[in-house]
């Protein structure tokens, strides 16, 4: 029996609700964690708000170089439960919105962590008039110096205005698979004040790229006395469009901080 594409994600948010919906599981992870709560490591831990807040500026061929800014928030609800919302604008006329909720389905005595993450994403371009929307679910592995993320997302893009003629111009991308690889110099189960480590995959906060068009990257914080970590991240992209990649490659660079309440 072959599913069509509503059948697939009607049974990947079932998938999810029934995750978050399931009381046996959230006590066995409460049971190998004890009453500590999760993300207690370095800057992704401590309190339950967590606010990350950075500039960004990209430059290729085609678009010269654009900047804009990102606004994150993370509110741990449950000790097996993340929420996040988060914003973005970029001066090349685009404004996007998220909105996330990760699981923990599993934590080790050694702090390595299983998640499940369902995020939704919107993007508008006023300047050609049009909206994208994303949604995407991933398993997350954390251990001691490595970060790991699979998942799949499908992508539907529309004109805001429809055409007189009934013809809105969409487009729904096949479902594309979404990966990061990371990896750490320091122990992300203790306590750091700081950290740097590589960033290989396809996505980021707010762009999620075909598999072709990945993102390296390097990246770190580094944790204030008053708990306030700073952040930066600086990469390479190749550059393409509509799956196509060219020949050239274009950079990025994030800068910012992370707070928690």
């Amino acid at each position: 029996m072959i599913m069509t594409r509503k059948q697939v994600l009607a049974a990947l948010l079932l998938t999810v609700v029934g995750v978050l919906g399931s009381t046996p599981l959230q006590g066995q992870v409460a049971d190998v964690h004890g009453s500590t709560p999760l993300q207690t490591e370095g800057v992704h831990g401590g309190m339950p708000l967590r606010v990350v807040g950075y500039g960004l500026y990209d430059y290729h061929y085609a678009t010269d170089g654009v900047g804009g800014g990102v606004l994150l928030l993370d509110w741990r609800v449950a000790p097996v439960f993340t929420l996040g919302v988060g914003a973005e604008y970029v001066s090349s006329n685009r404004i996007s919105a998220r909105l996330s909720g990760e699981a923990a389905l599993l934590t080790t005595q050694k702090r390595q962590r299983l998640t499940l993450e369902n995020s939704y994403l919107w993007r508008h371009y006023p300047s050609i008039d049009r909206q994208e929307f994303t949604s995407a679910l991933q398993l997350g592995w954390r251990a001691r110096h490595a970060d790991l993320h699979l998942g799949l997302c499908n992508r539907y893009s529309a004109a805001l205005i429809q055409r007189a003629d009934g013809g809105a111009g969409t487009v729904f991308e096949p479902m594309n698979v979404m990966f990061a690889v990371e990896g750490w110099w320091n122990n992300q189960a203790l306590s750091q004040q700081w950290n740097v480590g590589l960033r290989w995959s396809n996505y980021n906060d707010f762009v999620i790229e075909r598999v072709a068009n990945w993102f390296l990257s390097a990246k770190g914080f580094y944790t204030l006395k008053d708990g306030t970590a700073l952040t930066a991240e600086v990469g390479v992209h190749p550059v393409g469009s509509l799956n196509l990649t060219a020949s050239y490659d274009g950079w990025f660079m994030h800068l910012g901080a992370i707070r928690r309440f």
